[in-house]
């Protein structure tokens, strides 16, 4: 396989942003050995950064991919091993990466400088599993239950909120229910909501969902007040007066 250098450059370059490593560790990064994914020719300032960067945004450690007899100690560190599966694992994520950019810049006739370059961040948004919210709340519902998934949420929230690790916008609950309503679990996809209108009380479009799902439960008139609801927190959407029009007429 051909490893497009370009992107790999670029995103060492980006990654000089997060900062130096310790004077303790200086001269680590002058000959590296066994490097398989990146430029051989690397120099020690863009791969001290891509390592850096990568740690970022995966919310990896050395110890991740990387051997030491002091997993706290960098000097200790053979980083020529591949003793570590993640290593190997790492190696087809950064060619994987690579290969994108320049499938991009080759499909799409443009220098690397004006595309929007994917990046580990893309997808792991700083974790080293990349999951979405509505996935882990979806898991740990199916696993133990309502109260076990809300109390995740709660957790993650509590953890997370304001970072990039989660998507804490109505969004994220909003697709799970969506989820859980597909196989007719109308009940949990309303709990759900709920949670949804205590941590964002103006989501009219949670109100909308609300009423999606009352109306396939049978409950017309607890879809209409959610109807109401969402019409007063957006008096101008004609598509959800059209929608409450519908359900006095049915």
């Amino acid at each position: 396989m051909k490893l497009n250098r370009t992107p790999l450059r670029s995103l060492a370059l980006l990654m000089l942003l997060f900062g130096l490593v310790s004077p303790a560790a200086a001269g680590l990064w002058d000959d590296p050995k066994n490097l398989e994914a990146l430029p051989k020719d690397i120099s020690p300032e863009a791969l001290r950064a891509t390592m850096r960067g990568f740690a970022t945004n995966t919310g990896a450690r050395c110890s991740t991919c990387h051997v030491g007899e002091d997993e706290n100690d960098i000097r200790t560190y053979d980083f020529s091993l591949d003793d570590k599966e993640m290593k190997l694992k790492a190696r087809h994520m950064i060619r994987m990466v690579a290969d994108i950019n320049g499938y991009l810049e080759e499909k799409l006739g443009k220098p690397a400088a004006e595309l929007l370059a994917v990046d580990c961040a893309t997808c792991h948004r700083g974790q080293t599993k990349p999951e979405m919210l509505h996935a882990v709340l979806e898991r740990s519902y199916r696993a133990q239950g309502m109260a076990s998934a809300i109390a995740e949420y709660r957790k993650l929230r509590e953890r997370y909120y304001g970072d990039y690790a989660f998507d804490f916008s109505p969004k994220a609950l909003m697709k799970l229910a969506e989820n859980l309503a597909s196989v007719d679990d109308y009940e949990a996809a309303l709990g759900f909501l709920d949670l949804n209108l205590e941590f964002n009380p103006d989501s009219a479009r949670t109100y909308v969902f609300k009423s999606d799902f009352l109306i396939e439960m049978g409950d017309k008139a607890a879809a209409r007040e959610s109807l109401l609801r969402a019409i007063e927190l957006e008096p101008e959407n004609q598509f959800t007066r059209q929608l409450l029009e519908n359900l006095d007429n049915s």
